[in-house]
Order: C-alpha cells, then structure tokens, then sequence
C-alpha cells in the first residue's frame, strides 16, 4: 500500500523511468541516491520566541519555534520538567493540507521529532525542576510546514535542534535555574531512507514519495547510537535493507549534524557579541 498520493501518479512508465535513473545512481533532480538536497538554517528568525530555527530542505521550508513558560510538572513525573511537541500543516504548504489539527501525516512527522529528542534524551528533563512536585520549566516546541516539497520530518528535526540550541531561558527562569539556555546533552537528527522497487534513496523528493514502497526515519545521536526508528507504508525490508538504511542515518546524520552545529555556533557568537557591544 502506497501512501496517499500528493500530485497524482504520473504511471508506470514513469516508475520505470525512475528505477532506470536510479539504475546509474542518478535522480530526476541530479543527485545521487544516497545525496540530501540543499540546507539552510537559519536560527533567530522568529525575535519574540525564546528560540526559533526556519530550515530550507531544497524546497520544502519548516518553521521551529520555541515557548519556555513554567508551571506544574505531570503527577508521575514531579521532578522532571516538561517538553510538548507540536506539528502544524499551514494550508498553504501543500494543496492537500486543510486548516485544523494535522492529519495522520504530521501526527507522525511529529512523532519522529517528539521521539528522536525524547528517546536520546537531548534533555535532561531533571534539571528543568524549579521547585520538586510544584513548579518546573515547560518547552513549547511548536513545528510549522509552511511549504511541502518532501521529507518534512528531516526538516523538522532538524529545525527543531537549531532551535533548541539556540534558545534562552527568560530572565526569571533563567535566574531560577542559575544559567540562560538549555543545556542539550545529545543531539539528535533524522535521516529518512526511502525504497522505490530495489533502490534506497536518502531525502525522498515529493515526487519521489509518491512512489514509495517503503520508508524508514532514523534518528541518530552523535555518538552514533540511535534514539528512534519510525517506519512508514507497508513495504517489506529486508534485514539487508535495514542495516543499510541504519549505515546511511549515521553517516548522513554526522553530515547534517555538523552543518547545524557549524549555524548555532555563529548565531550564539554573534548574539554574545551584541550583548557584550551594549
């Protein structure tokens, strides 16, 4: 079973079309199978929340944004803070999205996020605790698509460590806790492996997902251990298949990872230099 198709299949005769490109180790848009399109990063870009990251993944554009607010932590967990994930589908992203909650899709782009962060515990949700069993710090972390063009669960993983890395406390949490930012104790990313007849492709275009017999998401820490797995449409995979698909998460999410951590690096440099100019 296929997932709902986006833009309609263009036929059999343009599968074949794909399988025989993929055949050369070639995609309709030119790159290698095992290549991610185009990123961009862009941390900061939203000033009134306490965190932010847009991401450009070739064409399909995501929007992170963080809220730290506090208040009551949950009654089985007193002494750990709290982190809630969210996942919104603008209506103009895609033709197929529609105003309301997100659909069975963005339910599980956003399980992929919620789960790589929560399952490697990047935070250590124990040192968010401002006073044990009554008051702790809650990270809104909200995920918008604002325009789908394939892979939006990498995007927004990776949208969501920028903004995590990036973010700051505000002052009367910061004072409570002794330090100014989230303290990330691992940092986790996805890297979708998509399967099209015989073929593994990394990054799957739309165009490309609408020929999916099978497709695993993969989130890696980076001492190459992964977090989670989520697999998507009904298609077998070999045992083979898995470990490659695992292969290519680790290598792909060290590459990703590196250029996250090369933007939020300079983007705190620069805010550090702001500050101490005023």
């Amino acid at each position: 079973m296929r997932r709902p198709s986006f833009q309609g299949s263009l036929g059999q005769d343009y599968l074949e079309f794909l399988l025989a490109k993929f055949k050369s180790n070639e995609r309709v848009d030119g790159r290698a199978l095992d290549q991610y399109r185009k990123l961009e990063v862009l941390p900061g870009v939203v000033p009134k929340a306490d965190g932010s990251a847009q991401v450009k993944l070739g064409e399909t554009q995501v929007l992170a944004g963080i809220k730290i607010t506090s208040g009551a932590p949950y009654a089985d967990t007193p002494d750990e803070g709290v982190l809630t994930v969210g996942m919104d589908l603008a209506p103009f992203a895609h033709p197929d999205f529609q105003p309301g909650p997100p659909d069975e899709r963005g339910i599980g782009w956003g399980r992929v996020v919620d789960r790589g962060i929560r399952e490697g515990k990047a935070i250590d949700l124990g040192s968010l605790v401002i006073e044990e069993g009554k008051k702790v710090v809650i990270i809104w972390l909200d995920i918008t698509v604002l325009n789908h063009e394939g892979n939006a669960q990498d995007a927004s993983s990776i949208a969501a460590l920028a903004a995590l890395m990036t973010a700051k406390f505000p002052p009367d949490i910061a004072e409570s806790l002794g330090k100014d930012s989230i303290e990330l104790a691992h940092y986790p990313i996805s890297v979708t492996v998509g399967k099209i007849g015989d073929y593994l492709i990394v990054d799957p275009s739309l165009e490309e997902e609408d020929y999916l017999d099978s497709e695993l998401s993969i989130t890696t820490l980076e001492d190459g251990r992964v977090s989670s797995m989520q697999k998507i449409l009904s298609g077998a995979l070999t045992e083979d298949e898995v470990l490659r698909c695992v292969e290519l998460a680790k290598e792909k999410g060290e590459e990703l990872r590196a250029a996250v951590m090369g933007v939020a690096k300079k983007y705190k440099s620069a805010e550090e230099k702001k500050v101490n100019e005023e």
